[in-house]
């Protein structure tokens, strides 16, 4: 009966999800500055009863078969500068330069594929993977 109890509270807890949700995105094949990329975009809530930090996402490429051929992590639009290579990022949130998304508040993100780096996809999967509470 313990074990049963466990398994539904944790069930529970994992349900609840992050602090924030995806509410819509949109993907699409897209030429730009001689390459051609698949472009996803879409628009995220803070779910929160609290400021976040940031909202990190990962975005997934699948193939015919549901397995996943690439992926990329981005981050809310206010927040877009973590996701540069060679960034700081710890001194980047302590200059205070990155909004925090507030309680309740909706953001744009966007991520991207390369063509020439991605195996053919026939769909693609967004997923919350990190909401750190405001300091």
């Amino acid at each position: 009966m313990r074990l049963a109890t466990l398994a539904l509270l944790l069930a529970a807890a994992s349900a609840a999800g992050p602090d924030a949700e995806v509410l819509e995105h949109h993907g699409r094949w897209e030429s730009g500055y001689g390459a051609e990329f698949y472009n996803v975009v879409g628009r995220l809530r803070n779910t929160s009863g609290h400021a976040l930090r940031y909202v990190k996402l990962r975005i997934e490429a699948l193939d015919d078969h549901g397995k996943v051929v690439a992926s990329t992590e981005t981050y809310n639009e206010s927040a877009e500068a973590l996701s540069v290579p060679d960034v700081d990022t710890k001194a980047l949130l302590a200059s205070g330069k990155v909004k925090p998304l507030a309680a309740g508040a909706e953001e744009r993100f966007r991520g991207s594929f390369l063509k020439e780096e991605t195996p053919r996809l026939t769909e693609y999967r967004v997923k919350v993977v990190d909401t750190p509470a405001a300091k």
